[in-house]
């Protein structure tokens, strides 16, 4: 039992001394703290956490930074570097964008010169991305991410890396059509501005500048638009081992550093000092702006406190769009409503135009019926009092003859009456000779047959 107490001690004592040996060993044999952590992250690490931090806040040698952020990023792939390689062999649909960039991205830098071998690497390290993720395809911001990745490592890589920072690093959101990503760092940089520089905080809103006027582009390329590149080169440091939370660091220390200024500055000299002249404070000692954003309390915490508040922010606003547009749908349909009613006015305007036009004719053509009516009732009056007097006149005058007519009349009446009886009387009489006439007749034939008989009966032929 003791003996075998002696062997876990002695087992344990010499796996430790070889631990602590072997660190000191490669720690010295690499000469510095970056040669033991490329041996041995996991280990290093493990063992000082603590220390990790304060040497990124001193920067990373300038000959291992390429290989420490793709160590920091876990981002080694050879899988995906041969989809790399698969990808250069496609065409992107934006190509020509991204052409057009190539010249605004790192104009001044030698690497990135035109048609130079940077430009080459740069336009195929996007367009690969482009085609790797078709929803974000083409930003103009990702050629200022992938140029100092560029100028640390391999174009292969510095896709991988770029896959990495999009994913894990949750820069993706900053390019997707809706940003959200983007959106939720202004809300949080807003609130940090609020709460480190509420007096700059309270001046731009006076001024009308909101984060989205002059921030977007600092978080879209991580300052990469206009810091000297080897500032830019210490953001991707702290922000390969603290996230890309970390830029907010960078943000509010700008605003403290330019605090005075910025307070003594009207809205047009002020966007253009907070887009280009900001970063001046810091040209002849990069280090002290890290000292400074390493000065202002981000944690985790309070930026997920500020993550729920932008949440229910954009809650509220999608709830407050959906009211706006149900309010646009129903005046829409309100509209197209009046709209009819107006047609329906217009519609009865004419008509009641037309009435009125119609009426007024009426009334003009009544009005001049009215006036020869009276013309014409006047003259029937007079006619008649010309036909009254003349009737009379002609009655008098025509009194005594009409007289003597009647008198003749009734003469010619007993005339007529006696030459009736005479001609009755003469009817009379000629019926009676018919009579006679025809008498005289059968009595003539009776003659002729008793004529005839007797000279039958005396034998005469």
């Amino acid at each position: 039992m003791y003996l075998a107490e002696k062997l876990i001690f002695f087992f344990f004592f010499f796996f430790f001394a070889f631990g602590v040996l072997r660190f000191f060993f490669f720690f010295f044999f690499f000469k510095d703290y970056w040669g033991a952590l490329m041996h041995d992250y996991n280990g290093v690490v493990k063992r000082n956490p603590k220390q990790l931090t304060t040497m990124i806040q001193q920067g990373v040698p300038s000959a291992l930074r390429g290989l420490i952020w793709q160590l920091l990023a876990k981002s080694k792939d050879p899988q995906l570097e041969t989809t790399f390689a698969e990808l250069l062999k496609s065409t992107s649909v934006h190509e020509k964008q991204i052409t057009r960039d190539l010249n605004r991205t790192f104009p001044n830098h030698e690497y990135f010169q035109v048609n130079g071998v940077g430009q080459e690497a740069l336009f195929n390290v996007v367009k690969a991305y482009s085609l790797y993720d078709t929803e974000v395809g083409y930003c103009q911001g990702l050629s200022f991410i992938v140029g100092p990745l560029l100028l640390n490592m391999p174009e292969e890589e510095a896709f991988c890396m770029l896959v990495k920072m999009m994913t894990c690093y949750e820069m993706r959101g900053h390019y997707t059509p809706d940003m959200s990503v983007l959106t939720l760092r202004l809300f949080q940089f807003e609130q940090l501005m609020e709460e480190t520089v509420p007096m700059v905080f309270k001046h731009l809103r006076n001024q009308g500048i909101r984060s989205t006027m002059y921030a977007s582009q600092w978080f879209m390329t991580l300052f990469a638009y206009k810091f000297p590149l080897e500032l830019v080169f210490r953001v991707y440091d702290i922000i390969f081992v603290e996230g890309i939370e970390s830029i907010l660091r960078f943000a509010v220390a700008l605003l403290k550093a330019n605090h005075d200024k910025i307070l003594s500055l009207d809205f047009e000299v002020l966007v253009e000092f907070l887009k280009n002249g900001l970063f001046e404070y810091y040209m002849n000692d990069s280090s002290l702006l890290i000292q400074d954003a390493y000065n202002v309390k981000v944690t985790p915490r309070k930026l997920a406190q500020y993550a729920q508040k932008h949440q229910a922010m954009i809650q509220k606003q999608q709830q407050e769009l959906a009211a706006e547009e149900s309010l646009k749908e129903a005046n829409r349909q309100l509209s197209a409503q009046v709209r009819q009613l107006e047609a329906s006015m217009h519609q009865l305007n004419k008509e009641h135009v037309d009435l009125a036009k119609e009426l007024i004719t009426r009334k003009m053509e009544m009005a001049q019926l009215q006036d020869r009516n009276d013309v014409l009732t006047q003259k029937v009056s007079d006619l008649t009092k010309i036909v009254d007097s003349q009737a009379r006149e002609k009655e008098e005058q025509y009194k005594g003859e009409i007289q003597d007519v009647l008198r003749k009349n009734m003469e010619y009446l007993k005339r007529n009456e006696e030459l009736e009886d005479q001609l009755s009387y003469m009817e009379g009489l000629l019926v009676e000779t018919k009579m006679q006439y025809a008498e005289s007749e059968v009595e003539r034939d009776n003659l002729g047959r008793k004529l005839n008989e007797m000279k039958k009966a005396l034998g005469v032929a």
